[in-house]
């Protein structure tokens, strides 16, 4: 299991959640960023959420945990992660990317050539073992970390052995299971999921996830 966990733009609402989260379960996190004091300072405030071992830094250093989870935004995937390539070979990165798009009050996937924003990071970083998962959580119920969840993080992956270790990771955070979605190019249904939960919980007034039934 990873002892360390790394976030590849991760001074955003969901990386800071899923390092709050990860943080609480006693991971040590690094929260990366373009600039270090940005990671820093979003070190800082998870650590007074979570408490445990949060640290700052650069995209490279995050890119030095044991898994990288990648959380910028899809606008800015492709220039970051190309500047990683070296960091990441051999290594876990799971992407949590959604490539949307807003326009008059709707939401909707703007998925890339590759198929997804997963299988696009799987070839920007072809030494990686890229897994699809977390894509639909809710980022403020994450960083809430005394709120309860409950439901279920589809992980995609052509590596089984990273799928297995994403699963496992997965288990890791209090209420949440990781189910096996298949390959990669699934990821582009996970993805599709969460521009139908954004309608969702605006419809509901509310910050809805997913449950798989049955197994």
């Amino acid at each position: 299991m990873a002892r360390t966990i790394g976030f590849i733009g991760g001074t955003g609402p969901e990386g800071k959640g899923l390092a709050a989260r990860f943080a609480r379960a006693g991971l040590e996190v690094v929260i990366g960023s373009r600039s270090r004091e940005r990671g820093e300072e979003a070190a800082r405030e998870v650590r007074e959420r979570a408490g445990g071992s949060v640290r700052g830094g650069t995209n490279a250093e995050a890119a030095a945990a044991d898994i990288v989870v990648v959380t910028v935004p899809y606008s800015g995937q492709a220039e970051v992660l190309a500047a990683l390539r070296g960091e990441t070979a051999g290594k876990i990165v799971v992407s949590t990317v959604v490539p949307m798009r807003f326009e008059r009050g709707r939401v909707e996937l703007a998925a890339p050539a590759a198929g997804s924003a997963a299988e696009e990071a799987q070839g920007l970083l072809p030494d990686a073992r890229v897994v699809g998962a977390f894509q639909n959580l809710a980022a403020r119920k994450l960083f809430d970390v005394d709120r309860a969840l409950d439901g279920d993080v589809i992980v995609c992956a052509d590596d089984k052995d990273a799928l297995r270790q994403v699963i496992d990771l997965t288990g890791l955070i209090a209420g949440l299971r990781g189910v096996d979605g298949g390959p990669l190019a699934c990821s582009r249904y996970v993805e599709a999921i969460t521009a139908l939960l954004v309608h969702i919980n605006r419809n509901y007034k509310t910050e809805s996830h997913i449950r798989i039934v049955g197994i």
